[in-house]
């Protein structure tokens, strides 16, 4: 933000950033649970999710996002049946891994408690208030690995302090619900003499050709791919490579 300021050097930028709420960007005081999630591009990742629907006409496109609903609820209903853990597949891996990483700690126990972990730094477990100083736990609702190998060490149940929004059957209950098939619009009842005509809306279209993918957030994984034409990793290939040679 400092660079920011720098950068703009006029008054606007540094009325905005002062009048920002805290609680808007920073994880650590969001009013709420945000369950390890660092973005909100939701509404991004659906629009992209739906780009095939976007140019059609509006009952064609109505039916076709139906579709899509209809057959993601029906596909992750039938993989979370075939889930034998009691969290989902990558919490259980992290959670895996978060044993694996902090098996050679110690732990030192001050209470029933409150426990210490120390790794290369030292770290406090609170099992009762379920934090730890690290602020990991508090922050994405999930054991952090100090508090991982604090549980574990105690003779605790894991699972009993990981919040249900990560296991299967918060998943399943999420997508239990159906989307059924209506009937096609070529068969709706429409009587043109006594509808009202919706008109195209007045829009001035922007020049240049619209853009279809969405800018990915920072900190969002985005899968890489090794180009044929400068061998580097990126979101290009040799037909869109710009690199010189």
């Amino acid at each position: 933000m400092e660079k920011l300021r720098h950068i703009a050097g006029n008054g606007r930028v540094d009325s905005m950033l002062d009048s920002l709420q805290n609680d808007k960007w920073a994880n650590a005081i969001f009013r709420g649970k945000r369950y390890g999630e660092m973005s909100s591009n939701t509404a991004e990742s659906y629009n992209n999710w739906i780009s095939g629907a976007r140019e059609l006409p509006i009952t064609c496109m109505v039916d076709m996002v139906r579709v899509q609903i209809m057959t993601q609820l029906s596909n992750r209903r039938a993989e979370s049946k075939r889930w034998t853990s009691k969290l989902c597949p990558v919490m259980e891996k992290k959670l895996v891994d978060s044993l694996e990483l902090a098996k050679s700690w110690d732990v030192i126990v001050a209470s029933d408690t409150v426990l210490r972990v120390h790794s290369s730094i030292s770290f406090y477990v609170d099992i009762g208030r379920q934090t730890c100083s690290c602020h990991e736990w508090q922050l994405n609702c999930f054991p952090c690995c100090h508090a991982v190998h604090a549980l574990r060490s105690s003779g605790r149940d894991v699972y009993d302090f990981i919040d249900p929004f990560f296991h299967v059957d918060c998943f399943r209950e999420s997508y239990k619900e159906s989307v059924y098939p209506v009937t096609s619009s070529e068969r709706f009842d429409f009587d043109g003499a006594s509808s009202s005509i919706i008109k195209l809306p007045i829009t001035k279209k922007q020049p240049g050709r619209n853009k279809k993918k969405r800018i990915p957030s920072r900190g969002e994984n985005v899968k890489q791919i090794k180009c044929g034409r400068c061998l580097k990793y990126g979101n290009h290939n040799k037909k869109t490579c710009k690199a010189t040679i």
